[in-house]
């Protein structure tokens, strides 16, 4: 009896310790793995704010704070400056400079890109349809450019906002807590009044669709899905960015790898996705960009007006579109802006 005793005794012990393992040792040290994990998600998906792709044009930060385009429109081309994020609506651009102001280019015609610019301390920037969207400092938002849907409302949006995203005439921003406020036309569903309830560290809007990356990695899709580029169930995966076209979409999974899915008429959206040390990811009407970890830029789809160059492009057409672009690397492959 006392044997067993003994044994139950040094059993009781071994739990014990194990527990006070678990407490003291196991359970911060997978905390700190978690939260680091989440980190990496937010620090990646920022990194997307490096490139953009409107209709027929895309956009770059290079190394050194000025701005390539290539495509139908030169939007600030060769622009000098000390630009950390830029992005591409229908027909008008914007770049957001260090100190906190905002460049524009392009169409104006609803005063969604004022050729002088926007003054202010903003820290992220996002351009739709013909709307614009920025995010100050203090986390409100200031809108500007058409408002026909309430996608833009001219006092701005109050709230402790940390990341936004403008669609053909929708928007979202995603508050602190990790639920997303949204704005604008709802007819498919892109922009739910109510918002959309979650843990998300991400967004993105593309021309009737919405996409949010939640912080376990998966995806929540809404809106238009005709072309199976909103799923209602959404995406599962390891993902750390997302992008949205007019009618695709692209995730960019933890391995540097890009999943896509959607309309693929022009080969924008290979089902079987694209595989590279990718660390950001643009998705325009037709085509879609991916910036290499290298700083050089892979493009895919419709080439028509040059936006998306590759190396058969060049053979089949005799040109140096790709190139040209190539001779531009590095581009900007760090995170410039919290």
């Amino acid at each position: 009896m006392e044997s067993a005793a003994h044994l139950h005794t040094l059993r009781d012990d071994a739990i014990a310790v194990w527990r006070e393992w678990l407490v003291v040792v196991h359970k911060p040290r997978r905390i700190a793995i978690v939260k680091e994990r989440d980190e990496q998600r937010k620090r990646i998906s920022r990194a997307n704010a490096n490139i953009a792709a409107g209709p027929d044009f895309s956009l770059a930060l290079r190394n050194n704070g000025s701005i390539a385009c290539w495509g139908r429109v030169m939007h600030m081309d060769g622009t000098q400056g000390d630009f950390i994020m830029v992005a591409a609506g229908v027909t008008h651009s914007l770049a957001l400079q260090r100190n906190g102001s905002i460049a524009c280019s392009g169409s104006n015609d609803e005063g969604q890109a004022p050729p002088d610019g926007i003054q202010g301390d903003f820290v992220a920037i996002a351009a739709g349809g013909i709307h614009s969207l920025a995010i100050r400092r203090n986390g409100s938002v200031a809108c500007w450019g058409e408002n026909f849907e309430g996608q833009a409302p001219p006092d701005g949006i109050q709230g402790d906002f940390v990341a936004i995203a403008a669609g053909g005439m929708h928007s979202l921003a995603i508050r602190r807590n990790g639920s997303i406020a949204c704005r604008g036309y709802n007819e498919d569903g892109q922009a739910p009044y109510n918002g959309i309830q979650g843990d998300f560290v991400a967004i993105a809007a593309g021309g009737a669709h919405s996409l949010a990356l939640r912080r376990n990695g998966s995806i929540a899709c809404r809106g238009y899905n005709e072309d199976g580029q909103a799923p209602p169930d959404g995406i599962q995966g390891d993902f750390v960015a997302i992008a949205a076209g007019a009618n695709h979409s692209l995730a960019l999974r933890r391995d540097g790898s890009i999943a896509c899915w959607g309309y693929n008429g022009s080969g924008q959206a290979p089902p079987d996705g694209i595989q590279g040390d990718f660390v950001a990811i643009a998705a325009g009407h037709f085509h879609s960009l991916a910036l290499q970890r290298d700083g050089s830029i892979a493009c895919w789809g419709r080439n028509y007006d040059g936006q998306a160059p590759t190396p058969e492009n060049d053979e089949e057409d005799g040109e140096d579109n790709y190139a040209t672009l190539s001779a531009n690397f590095p581009f900007m492959t760090d995170v410039h802006i919290l």
